[in-house]
């Protein structure tokens, strides 16, 4: 038999059913509850693999400050997997974000665990960079971390741009954006909107800051990016953060992107809710 001819394109509207008819074994799958802003904002693009009428592999990607985008969204039809869909579809975004001359940088996030995605990733031409632990604390626990008081907080976006412009050390070798979400440390990310979002406090040291901003995903978390392994060492670090999540009720909890030094000098993972850790792939260009 004739074999049916492929067809890569960008989803729209009416391919919602064809998505929807996908057997990707992702129970409650996020992509179909946020195709219609994949398809209606001008951040994100979702595209599709097509054997014939049947939509067989997908993934997208979202552009971050106009140069950094990021793949993602990559799932199969379990009916039609070892083809090398996936691949052919990562690898089509990837040349087509090559040519964009905004672009300067193109990135994936998956878990170190997923060979397949790893496998699907490399052959588009990135290369694996820096592991993150994604770890929620749902509940204040009394005694977490060396107590001290409470750090100040910076208002002003002089003093907030002054704070990220004197970081001159990374253990997360990345800036965590939004949870899922870590790019490359750059200030075309600290728009105003964004700092404005963010609320900044700086240890009674002066040497150490930390940084708070609400984000979504499934629930509303409040996001903490801390760019130190010494989370447990530095006193009132975890006050701060309490502190921060009382002003913001609504959140279900406080989720921190560690590093794989920074995972490994938690007391005890139990008190968090712990992911597998993600491996972030890039490429410049």
């Amino acid at each position: 038999m004739e074999r049916q001819v492929l067809d890569i394109r960008k989803l729209e509207w009416e391919d919602l059913d064809n998505l929807k008819q996908m057997d990707t074994g992702i129970e409650d799958d996020y992509v179909l509850r946020i195709f219609p802003k994949l398809i209606e904002s001008k951040e994100h693009e979702i595209f599709g693999l097509f054997q014939g009428e049947a939509l067989v592999s997908v993934a997208g990607y979202t552009i971050f400050a106009d140069k950094f985008a990021m793949l993602g969204r990559m799932r199969s039809d379990r009916r039609y997997t070892g083809k090398g869909y996936s691949t052919e579809v990562m690898t089509f975004i990837a040349e087509l974000l090559r040519k964009d001359p905004d672009i300067h940088w193109i990135g994936a996030n998956t878990q170190t665990h997923n060979y397949p995605a790893q496998r699907v990733i490399e052959r588009s031409g990135m290369k694996p960079g820096p592991v993150h632990y994604y770890a929620i604390l749902k509940a204040k626990i009394d005694h977490l971390g060396t107590k001290g008081q409470l750090w100040k907080k910076i208002d002003g976006l002089a003093s907030k741009r002054i704070l990220l412009s004197s970081l001159d050390y990374n253990a997360l070798d990345a800036f965590p954006y939004e949870c899922y979400y870590p790019l490359p440390f750059d200030k075309g990310l600290f728009t105003d909107d964004y700092l404005n979002e963010c609320t900044f406090y700086i240890n009674p040291a002066e040497d150490r800051f930390v940084i708070f901003r609400n984000d979504w995903k499934g629930d509303l978390h409040t996001h903490v990016k801390y760019f130190w392994d010494d989370h447990f060492q530095q006193p009132g670090f975890f006050e701060t953060v309490y502190q921060n999540w009382a002003e913001n009720p609504e959140a279900a909890g406080a989720w921190v992107d560690f590093s794989e030094t920074g995972y490994k000098n938690i007391p005890d993972p139990s008190l968090f809710e712990v992911q597998k850790p993600w491996l972030l792939y890039s490429r410049w260009i």
